[in-house]
């Protein structure tokens, strides 16, 4: 490839995205677009809920690391893609020709039609969410009423809100909580064994849950199920899966019977050679799970694969890593699901505090030692809220072991 003669078009910079930017050379002319300034650590979100985490704690800034991958940074929206003619118009009204695209542009909270949710829930997907959550909840709790909270979803989103939620405030008995899963389990798609163990770790806590059960409608008060039951709610938390932006829709890169946009293995759009769809928004042959692992390997495929394209040479394969899964709840507990297999710790919270440290300190845009300062103190505070905690429980190891497999049931 001619170096600066061909054109990368980028949209959208959370994980698969920015790491697409990282891994493209410096030869290659390429542009990142996103309406926000800030990268965020979404997978650590929930824990602004207790306050173990700040907003700005797991935010990056954009424009700093992609100009220190070389390359431009525009904030702003994307609102249209002409795959034929090969350009992309924002909301501010700049068309951006590109010879091949990245669309890293996630999912957003989906409201299944649903009457209500629009209004009176909480979406939990941002930074932003998580921290209009917890001042709502600082409010609330000053009422001299019982506050009911219910959170709707059950899978990993959910559950971990839930850990945080019981983290700051299962001690306040005037507060109590509800979750929702359409499901039969909560973790859907995950070993039996953890539901179990997360329903036993709620039973001395004011926390019900109500699996194989479809929200009808929500209310400012309350939540109603299909089943006729209504459950109080002072603030109701929507963690209940996602749905594909309408941008993908008005591309034409979905369409019927898929979801979301269906892709080859390589990445490369079904509909349009010129785009590779990375991170939620692609529909694979082989599905991969939608976690930050897998958008973090996509990005870095289709950074090779969109290079290799515009050579004509031959594209690669997404292959899925078989990456464990860490699963946070609160103070209460931390699992490691690899496959069928459980196990529980909560010296494994230093685990997984521990992802998040190494990917923020490698993507940190400060070079250098310039950089070490926002690393400490992300560690220090760490250090003491989630990992110290965990490791106090190894006292009693002889007595009762903290490390534990969890029965297959």
């Amino acid at each position: 490839m001619t170096p600066k003669t061909k054109r990368i078009l980028i949209i959208g910079a959370n994980f698969a995205g920015l790491t697409a930017a990282i891994q493209l050379p410096k030869t290659c002319d390429v542009t990142v677009v996103d309406p926000s300034p800030d990268f965020e650590w979404i997978p650590g979100i929930h824990e602004i809920l207790s306050g173990v985490k700040t907003p700005q704690g797991l935010r990056l800034n954009r424009f700093q690391i992609v100009a220190r991958a070389g390359h431009r940074f525009v904030q702003d929206q994307v609102t249209h893609i002409d795959t034929r003619r090969r350009r992309a118009t924002t909301a501010g009204g700049a068309t951006l020709p590109f010879d091949a695209a990245i669309v890293a542009v996630g999912g957003i909270s989906n409201d299944y039609h649903i009457p209500g949710v629009d209004s009176h829930t909480w979406p939990f997907r941002t930074v932003a969410d998580s921290l209009a959550i917890e001042r709502r909840l600082d409010a609330l709790q000053h009422k001299p009423t019982p506050l009911h909270v219910v959170v709707v979803g059950g899978g990993l989103s959910g559950v971990e809100a839930l850990g945080e939620l019981l983290r700051r405030y299962r001690h306040r008995p005037e507060i109590s909580f509800a979750m929702v899963e359409a499901s039969a389990q909560l973790m859907p798609g995950f070993p039996k064994a953890l539901d179990a163990d997360l329903r036993r770790m709620c039973e001395e806590h004011r926390v019900s849950f109500h699996t194989g059960e479809s929200v009808a409608r929500v209310t400012p008060k309350g939540v109603w199920l299909v089943s006729g039951k209504r459950l109080p709610s002072a603030l109701t938390i929507w963690a209940a899966g996602l749905a594909p932006p309408p941008l993908l829709r008005d591309a034409k890169l979905i369409r019927p019977p898929h979801t979301w946009a269906a892709v080859h293995q390589t990445l490369q759009s079904r509909y349009a050679p010129s785009i590779f769809v990375v991170g939620d928004a692609a529909a694979l042959p082989k599905p991969a799970s939608k976690q930050a692992f897998n958008a973090i390997d996509m990005g870095a495929l289709a950074a090779q694969n969109v290079t290799r394209w515009l050579a004509d040479q031959s594209l690669k394969d997404f292959k899925a890593p078989a990456t464990p899964i860490l699963l946070a709840f609160g103070d209460l507990q931390t699992y490691l699901v690899a496959g069928k297999t459980v196990l529980a710790s909560k010296t494994l919270a230093g685990a997984k505090e521990g992802v998040y440290q190494l990917f923020m300190a490698q993507t940190a845009p400060q070079p250098g030692v310039q950089g070490v300062p926002g690393a400490l103190r992300r560690l220090r505070k760490s250090w003491k809220e989630l990992v110290v905690p965990g490791l106090l429980s190894i006292k009693d190891f002889r007595a009762s072991p903290d490390w534990r497999p969890l029965k297959l049931l």
